[in-house]
């Protein structure tokens, strides 16, 4: 046999050369599965025909064979069902970085491109060769073969459409859509186990007659002519080869082991070699086939007395116009990238099973839900949903419906479903449906805070800005405890001197003017205060900045806040309950005016400060003893005198509950039917916790939230100077940036701290580590 013109289909224009003779052909097919090392290569006998490649395509492709001698047109379908093939193509899915798709997805794109293929040979050839690597039927066929019925059932009208358009073509061609009702023959390599003639024999009369029962039964041949395929009725059509094939490495080894043995010599024979063709026994069974072919045609519907059919049509159709008809067929057959659906059984189920139990995951995500709720509870009841959706939906399609899952539910939760969650100043979430940003926030909860000067607890709301936390809640339970009428001592604020003040813009901190002559000002405030670094003394006669009357700092005061700015409200308090007299020290805070104590905590404590010295300077030195009792020479011409001053620091919980400390770390406790026998030197000269623990069953945590100091009757002055940290590394937040605060003497006062810590736009939530820094207290001698 002479083969030449090898070509690839849709290329035919090594087969039009006007050298090569044609007349009637006989058109083969060879199509199915090869097994690993033969390069796709399948039928020993036919394979050998196409030149050996030791890399194959990871892409289906048809190559033919034209033996001009015998006139026979052999095609070659190599796919991805051959092992080779496949192989290579999943090499080049590792090598790719992005998988987008299943692999059953990916394989559903295989067998639709196979059966396609299947297709077009099945309407360009007179016998198809259906390989197996094996020694049985591949049951996997029979879908494939009711794929192509479905399939060519669809696209008839459209084959004979298109073969219309041909003019060469006869009629009875382009009624019947192809050249006749192809012969399919099964081939298959191997025999399960070494056998001989007779036993192949028989072995080949078992596969046909199991062959032809299966395709009997799923009515994939019919008597009525009309079959997408048939099988000889009265000829042999299963084909067993009795050579069992042979991986070419094993034998490449045995070769060389063999070879390097005293005498040996190294043979290797590749399977598809191109050594000169001797012919085999399938080429004589496939001879039977292509003879008959040519003498009188095929005529396989069988047929009975009962069913009388015309005889089917049969044509050996003339080269050239084989191959336009199978160009004209390439293009509508072959060249469709869309799955055949029947072919997808694995997407197929997954997604009707991911259809199924989609509605009952959003079902479940819907199930029980409020009018409107926080990302939180989103969240937790879509995992609930997946949850319940992984647990029931397979398959290739599970990831596309688990996001669609996530989208219907992202969707009903914006739908008008979403909570405001803004946060507030104590940092819970705001309850509301989403709102605007000028509506007002509420997050439901609701404290118990004292007013001023602590004589009068109330509800509040919790507070979304301080200027609700620190100023309008005092304000407003103020006019119910009538302490506003009370003396206080106010501490500066801006105050505008335009309609249109603004907020400070800050830079790193630093407050830069935009008119110039403020710049000027500014600058020169600047290296004044850097004088003031390097030469203390000059400090009082440095540049002092007015107050600005058109810009507002738009957090509290801080100690790096930019000279001349200041809030637009005090977030302190300081008022005075009356004289000295008030307290007294064997009964402590009286529960009628000062609620909400607990138990033996509402006391005060005793400091004995020891005042006198030459130099009269602001800050004397404190003693941390009284000199009572002592004897010693005078200093100076003034004697050194000792003070009884009271204070108190007191603490505060969202309950209402308040207490006093005695230490940093110690809750003030008097004995019943006794006085305090603790002192205030340690509240006086140590830092204290700005939070501290409330001995309250709810276990929260209290605030520091009032100073109390009951000032003596003696020529001195007791000053307040609060610095709050309100956490490690935070800004400290000062009531006023000049001298500390001097206090009347003989009389009861009571410094309120802010409810919140706010330095331009950095709010300092709940800290441990917050506390209010020593020299709070002070007291100096009166001029």
């Amino acid at each position: 046999m002479k083969t030449k013109n090898i070509f690839h289909i849709p290329n035919f224009e090594q087969l039009l050369d006007p050298g090569i003779s044609s007349d009637k052909i006989v058109i083969v097919s060879v199509i199915g599965k090869s097994s690993l090392n033969t390069s796709g290569l399948k039928v020993k006998s036919i394979g050998r025909i196409f030149p050996f490649e030791n890399r194959v395509s990871s892409e289906s492709v048809i190559k033919g064979s034209y033996d001009e001698e015998n006139q026979t047109l052999y095609l070659h379908l190599y796919s991805l069902l051959d092992t080779d093939v496949f192989m290579e193509k999943i090499g080049a899915f590792n090598d790719s970085s992005i998988i987008e798709e299943d692999f059953l997805a990916t394989y559903d794109d295989v067998k639709s491109s196979f059966c396609r293929y299947f297709l077009y040979l099945l309407y360009v050839s007179h016998i198809v060769v259906l390989s197996h690597p094996g020694s049985s039927f591949d049951t996997n066929y029979v879908q494939y073969f009711k794929a192509l019925d479905l399939l060519s059932k669809k696209y008839f009208n459209k084959i004979c459409s298109q073969l219309g358009l041909l003019n060469m073509l006869n009629s009875d061609w382009i009624a019947n859509g192809r050249v006749c009702t192809p012969r399919i023959i099964f081939y298959f390599e191997r025999t399960p186990r070494p056998l001989n003639n007779i036993s192949i024999k028989k072995l080949e009369h078992n596969l046909e007659d199991r062959i032809y029962h299966i395709l009997k039964k799923t009515r994939l041949i019919s008597t009525s002519g009309s079959s997408l395929f048939a099988i000889p009725p009265n000829d042999e059509f299963v084909y067993v080869s009795e050579v069992r094939p042979k991986d070419r490495l094993s034998e490449a080894v045995k070769g060389l082991i063999q070879d390097c043995q005293p005498g040996g010599a190294m043979q290797v024979q590749a399977p598809f070699s191109s050594q000169p063709y001797v012919e085999k026994d399938f080429m004589r069974f496939l001879q039977v086939h292509i003879q008959q072919a040519r003498t009188k045609g095929f005529d396989d519907s069988v047929s009975s007395s009962r069913h009388q059919h015309p005889p089917s049509y049969f044509e050996l159709p003339v080269l050239e116009h084989w191959v336009e008809a199978s160009k004209s067929l390439y293009e509508l057959v072959v060249q469709k990238d869309k799955p055949i659906s029947f072919l997808c059984t694995d997407t197929r189920f997954s997604e009707q099973r991911c259809l199924k139990v989609l509605p009952l995951a959003v079902a479940r995500y819907q199930e029980g839900l409020p009018s409107h709720y926080a990302k939180a509870e989103h969240e937790a009841r879509l995992a609930m949903a997946l949850a319940l959706f992984r647990a029931q939906a397979r398959g290739p399609k599970y990831p596309q419906y688990q996001l669609k899952l996530e989208v219907e539910c992202q969707a009903h939760w914006e739908n008008g479903r979403q909570q405001c969650e803004a946060a507030s100043m104590t940092g819970n979430p705001c309850k509301l449906p989403k709102h605007t940003p000028d509506q007002e926030h509420m997050s439901g909860f609701m404290y118990k805070s004292a007013c001023d000067c602590g004589r009068k607890i109330g509800p509040r709301d919790d507070p979304y800005t301080p200027m609700q936390a620190n100023y309008i809640f005092y304000q407003q339970i103020g006019k119910d405890c009538q302490c506003s009428k009370l003396e206080r001592i106010e501490f500066p604020i801006f105050e505008p001197s335009i309609q249109e003040y603004k907020a400070a813009t800050l830079h790193n901190g630093q407050h830069e003017p935009e008119d110039p002559m403020s710049m000027l000002l500014f600058q020169m405030t600047m290296s004044d205060r850097s004088i003031q670094q390097l030469t203390p003394e000059v400090g009082e006669k440095g540049v002092v900045r007015q107050p600005s009357t058109t810009e507002y700092l738009p957090g509290m005061l801080t100690l790096n806040s930019p000279p001349g700015l200041l809030p637009v409200f005090s977030s302190w308090s300081l008022v005075c309950l009356g004289a000295s007299s008030l307290y007294s020290h064997n009964l402590g805070l009286s529960e009628q005016y000062h609620p909400g104590f607990l138990s033996s905590t509402n006391y005060l404590l005793p400091w004995d400060v020891t005042v006198g010295s030459k130099s009269k300077k602001a800050w004397p030195a404190v003693g941390k003893y009284s000199n009572r009792g002592r004897r010693g020479r005078p200093t100076s011409s003034i004697m050194p005198q000792t003070v009884k001053v009271f204070i108190g620091v007191e603490y505060e919980c969202s309950s209402g509950h308040r207490f006093m400390l005695s230490a940093p770390d110690k809750m003030l406790k008097a004995a019943p039917g006794s006085i305090v026998k603790d002192t205030g030197h340690k509240i006086a000269e140590s830092d204290m916790p700005l939070y501290y623990p409330c001995s309250c069953r709810a276990g929260k945590i209290a605030q520091l939230m009032r100073l109390h100091v009951v000032t003596p009757k003696a020529p001195v002055y007791c000053t307040l100077n609060p610095r709050v940290q309100p956490a490690a590394g935070a800004p400290i937040f000062v009531s006023t940036t000049d001298e500390p605060t001097k206090l009347t003497q003989s009389a009861y006062w009571i410094m309120r701290l802010p409810f919140a810590y706010v330095a331009d736009k950095e709010h300092f939530k709940q800290n441990l580590s917050g506390k209010l820094l020593q020299g709070t207290f002070g007291v100096i001698e009166a001029d």
